[in-house]
Formats: C-alpha cells, sequence, structure tokens
C-alpha cells in the first residue's frame, strides 16, 4: 500500500483527502420540522413551588421514525426551561407555567439542540398558545366562592329540614347564615388552587426546526 501511494505521488495524481470531522452525506440522517413527539415528564412540578429558570425533564414516550427507521428512541431525554410561572388569582385567574423544551439527549448519550412549540397536553391541564399550559377549570378564585355560595344556598336547605315544621323558616336562616359565612371565608382567604403536573404527564412537542444527525 506505501510503495502505491509514493508511486501516486510520484505521477503527480492528487489524492482526495475527507477530514474526519466531515458527516457522510449519504449517512445524514434529518428529522424534519413539524415532526411531533410525544414525551412524558420525569418529576413532579407544581406553581406553588417552580421559578422562572428552572429545570423541566421529561422522556419520549414512543420511538420516532422517518422514512421506516428509528431516528429517536423511546426513552431518549428531553431537557429544558421554565420561563414564566403565574399563580393563581384570589378571585379570578388559574395558575399558569409557561417553558420550552432544548435538548434532546439519545441513549447513546448522543446530544442535540431542538426548538419545539408545544402541540396538546394530556391529563388535567388546558394548552395556552405554543409554550403555556394552565390550571384546569374550576380551580380559580372565583369558582372557589361560587361553589362556597352554592354551599350556602344547602345551608339554608339543611337549616330547614333540621328545624321543621314552626321552626323550618327559622332554621332556614340560621343554616343560610351559616353557609354564607363560610362563602365569605373562603372567598377571603383562600386563592385558586396551583398547576401541578405529575411525573408521567403527557405533553406533544412539534419541532419548528429540523434536527440533523
Amino acid at each position: 500500500m506505501t510503495f502505491l501511494l509514493l508511486a501516486l505521488l510520484i505521477q503527480g495524481v492528487p489524492l482526495e483527502v475527507k477530514p474526519n470531522d466531515q458527516p457522510d452525506p449519504a449517512k445524514m440522517r434529518v428529522i424534519p420540522a413539524g415532526t411531533v413527539i410525544p414525551v412524558n415528564l420525569t418529576s413532579r412540578i407544581s406553581t406553588k413551588h417552580a421559578k422562572d429558570g428552572d429545570g423541566i425533564y421529561a422522556q419520549t414516550a414512543v420511538p420516532i421514525t422517518v422514512n421506516d427507521e428509528i431516528v429517536i428512541p423511546q426513552g431518549s431525554f428531553v431537557k429544558g426551561k421554565i420561563s414564566h410561572v403565574e399563580q393563581p388569582g384570589r378571585i379570578k385567574g388559574r395558575a399558569e407555567m409557561s417553558f420550552s423544551f432544548q435538548t434532546l439527549v439519545l441513549p447513546t448519550g448522543k446530544t442535540f439542540e431542538i426548538y419545539a412549540n408545544l402541540r396538546g397536553t394530556g391529563g388535567a391541564v388546558e394548552k395556552k398558545g405554543e409554550a403555556t399550559v394552565v390550571a384546569e377549570k374550576g380551580t380559580d378564585g372565583e369558582d372557589i366562592a361560587t361553589r362556597s355560595a352554592e354551599a350556602a344556598a344547602g345551608g339554608a336547605v339543611t337549616g330547614a329540614v333540621w328545624r321543621g315544621g314552626g321552626g323550618a323558616a327559622k332554621g332556614a336562616a340560621i343554616g343560610a347564615g351559616a353557609g354564607a359565612a363560610g362563602a365569605a371565608v373562603v372567598a377571603l382567604l383562600k386563592k385558586g388552587a396551583p398547576l401541578v403536573l405529575e411525573p408521567g404527564t403527557l405533553f406533544e412537542i412539534e419541532l419548528s426546526r429540523p434536527i440533523e444527525r
């Protein structure tokens, strides 16, 4: 082999040298923009404790294929950051959280930067925009106060039944008074519920840029 190379050099035949750091186009795989990747959270997140800049971690729920070839194996890690946390209001407003996934790590350890939007959610959360989830309906302060007011009406009925006969009207007044007082206390002291994302919560993220791997 050495003699052959020397002979070629003597004859002036140019040798094509391919740098080792140049990828072979024939072996490159492109995961196109628009690919949807379902992921499951691996840790619990609550707006009660989360803050801007905290990490968010998930794993791919299913293998992702391109041209019948697995390009992202199931169980690949996806990492991101929380960009905004909104606490629930005392009267109106549900808790919400914005985040984005930025890094994909394959089981081999190979790492890719990703750009993706939130496409869908699972569980008791709702999607809001391209990067935000909000707590389910019925968890803000206004809904809690409404349920307390309904409890006050129930107190009136209970009081009337408890007193019975001629004392029904008086019993209703007592029951209504107790229920109304409870409603007032809840409305003043209890905020809406936080947004809690349990491990295993499913999200669908959609690539906004292709990945070349």
